[in-house]
């Protein structure tokens, strides 16, 4: 008799239990709609220092810290400022497309469903064409340093992005970081060899486009060495990956002739 009580105990415990978590994650998701309005309201009159306050008011309070809306918000912030650098003052909102990037990456790991990113996949994808483009532009200026610092930060927070983790890699390599850049691109080979492993080579439209640029980036990285083997066997698995892709079609032609 005692040991069934217990049993029915622990039962109504483990109900009680579930319960409570139930009713805390829907508290929390009308805390997340209540930060993203108003952060939301904010960011939408071009308020953007504001927005970078309040959104870090959220971050350090530990009862909203959980939200991904102040790190999203963060992040749209510093990259609105570092497309309109004129009217900012720059020592105050120091290398605002790098902070973008870190934020960018704070908000990934706390939007753990994904349903949010999902919801921004627009200004994600502006962000990561602005990355690649700011890359290029420090490797041209050879500005070695901050193309260092950048391709660090793609890297770091791009940690499940096989192309940007190859593009930061050979930046890096560029940039005289070696040892790391070809640790970046070996991640970046790794994750897409067990998609190919697991035929899970279904790519769209952008992420089509950003592997071909990382393959064409790689591929005349690798032909300015000595092995000429090397570059081929790369340039034949991103023709396996990308089939149809025009970019690395043309690319082929350069690298196999």
């Amino acid at each position: 008799m005692i040991k069934s009580f217990s049993n029915i105990l622990v039962f109504l415990l483990m109900i009680a239990f579930a319960n409570a978590q139930k009713s805390k994650e829907k508290d929390y998701t009308k805390e997340d709609e209540k930060i993203n309005n108003k952060l939301f309201a904010i960011f939408t009159k071009d308020k953007f220092a504001d927005c970078i306050d309040a959104s870090d008011s959220y971050i350090t309070d530990e009862k909203s810290s959980r939200s991904p809306y102040p790190y999203l918000f963060s992040a749209m912030s510093y990259f609105a400022i570092y497309n309109d650098q004129e009217n900012f003052d720059l020592k105050k909102f120091k290398d605002p497309l790098r902070k973008a990037i870190s934020f960018m990456g704070r908000f990934k790991k706390k939007d753990k469903s994904g349903e949010v990113q999902n919801e921004n996949a627009e200004f994600l994808s502006n962000l990561r064409k602005a990355a690649i483009t700011e890359s290029a532009a420090l490797k041209d200026k050879k500005d070695l340093r901050n193309l260092q610092n950048l391709s660090r930060d793609i890297a770091k927070n791009n940690d499940k992005d096989a192309a940007m983790l190859i593009i930061s890699g050979v930046n890096m390599c560029s940039a005289d970081v070696k040892l790391e850049g070809e640790k970046n691109i070996e991640l970046g080979m790794t994750l897409l060899k067990k998609r190919k492993t697991d035929n899970d080579i279904k790519f769209d439209a952008e992420e089509s486009n950003t592997l071909s640029q990382a393959f064409i980036l790689y591929t005349d990285f690798l032909s300015t060495g000595k092995d000429p083997d090397q570059t081929k066997t790369i340039m034949q698995f991103a023709l396996d990956l990308l089939p149809e892709n025009d970019n690395i079609k043309k690319q082929s032609e350069k690298i196999m002739k």
